[in-house]
This record gives structure tokens, sequence and C-alpha cells, in this order.
């Protein structure tokens, strides 16, 4: 059974990475990407909740949902007084 965690718990690093390199992406590549994390994210999160918990499930959505939510950080240039 522990080895069924550890598991889980790298298969969602793993997810929260791709879910973070998704913001690099362009507009129209980050829509779909943002539908294949969440199809294959609530199966994920699924089997980590079976094998760590709900304590570990609720945690690793609150920090999914936070990480998809997040909009991409835009550089302003400003104007040189």
């Amino acid at each position: 059974m522990m080895h069924s965690a550890v598991l889980a718990l790298a298969v969602v690093m793993g997810w929260l990475l791709l879910a973070r390199l998704a913001r690099t992406l362009r507009p129209r590549q980050r829509q779909r990407a943002l539908w294949a994390l969440i199809a294959t994210g609530v199966p994920i999160l699924g089997w980590l909740t079976y094998t760590c918990g709900p304590l570990a499930g609720i945690g690793f959505l609150t920090l999914g949902v936070l990480v998809l939510v997040r909009l991409p950080l835009r550089t302003r240039s400003r104007a040189a007084p």
C-alpha cells in the first residue's frame, strides 16, 4: 500500500509540473491543455484520495485549482521618464 501512495504522489507532482508548463503555451494551445489537464487530473485526484486519504485529496485539489486558475504573468514595458 505504501508503494502505491508514493507512486500516486509522484504522478500528482508530474501533473503539477505539466500544469505549470502549460502557462507558457499560446492561448489556443493553453485552452486545449487546460481541458486535457482537467480530464487527466480528476482520476489522478481520485487515486490520490483513495491511497493517501481525504486530507491529501483536498490539499492537492486546492493546489491544482490554484495552479490552473493563475493567469500567465505578463511583462509590461514602462516608458522611460
